[in-house]
């Protein structure tokens, strides 16, 4: 690792392109650097594309693309089918702890874009900030639109028998065992390449630092670490806080 030239950066004493270089990276490099050094760690997500950002031949950052998901993603945001290539969502977005509070992650992004859009003609890349944990300060500054928060929605907790309990399980939920409980909403923000391209979601005033995000820690049991379900009357463990969903 060579320190000297990342401090120098940081400090402003050389600028990023004479430090860095981004090129394409294997998909399972890119996903162990994700796993070590981001903060959802070993939490699924898809990679069409892994943009790296490198000092020397050394590994310090990774951008990651994939089509969006969802049966109504590309529909909802430009009435586009589902089967399109050309527009691509940021999953993941992470760099080696010494560079956090510098512009290489701003630096390492755009340049992603910029290699998306020269190599594989991407019109557009989307992504969401959930409001749980930031605002999405680093799109603003790489000049992402905002479109404002995703719905409000919910997410069923089921518990078994067994004492096992599973998320969102499908079907009628009436008299079963479990708790309904709150999503975090999601910043929207996309950044268009190609203008001819128009987002059918209305275009709103970038959110400043802490405003519209979750007054607590946890969104589920505002920190209680307890969750009551009102149709039976029953309390339990917060299963995000605590992994368990537990009668108390």
């Amino acid at each position: 690792m060579n320190v000297q030239k990342i401090e120098a950066f940081k400090n402003r004493e050389v600028k990023a392109k004479d430090v860095f270089t981004i090129k394409e990276v294997d998909k399972l490099k890119g996903y162990e650097f994700v796993r070590k050094f981001h903060y959802l760690e070993d939490a699924k997500y898809f990679a069409k594309y892994s943009i790296g950002l490198f000092i020397e031949d050394e590994l310090v950052g990774v951008a990651t693309f994939a089509n969006p998901q969802g049966n109504v993603a590309l529909k909802g945001w430009f009435g586009l089918d589902n089967k399109t290539q050309d527009v691509q969502e940021l999953t993941r977005l992470c760099l080696l702890p010494l560079l956090n509070g510098s512009n290489a992650t701003s630096y390492l992004l755009s340049n992603a874009m910029k290699l998306l859009k020269r190599d594989y003609k991407i019109r557009a890349v989307i992504t969401l900030a959930d409001n749980h944990r930031h605002n999405g300060a680093i799109y603003q500054v790489c000049n992402f639109k905002y479109y404002g928060l995703t719905d409000k929605k919910k997410d069923f907790y089921r518990k078994y028998e067994d004492g096992s309990y599973k998320k969102n399980p499908r079907g009628a939920t009436k008299g079963l065992k479990g708790v309904w409980t709150p999503r975090s909403r999601k910043h929207r923000y996309a950044f268009i390449m190609d203008k001819s391209l128009e987002c059918l979601y209305t275009e709103k005033p970038r959110p400043q630092a802490n405003e519209f995000d979750e007054p607590k820690n946890c969104p589920i049991c505002l920190d209680t670490l307890q969750v009551h379900d009102t149709r039976l009357g029953d309390t339990y463990t917060c299963p995000e806080c605590t992994g368990d969903l537990k009668e108390i």
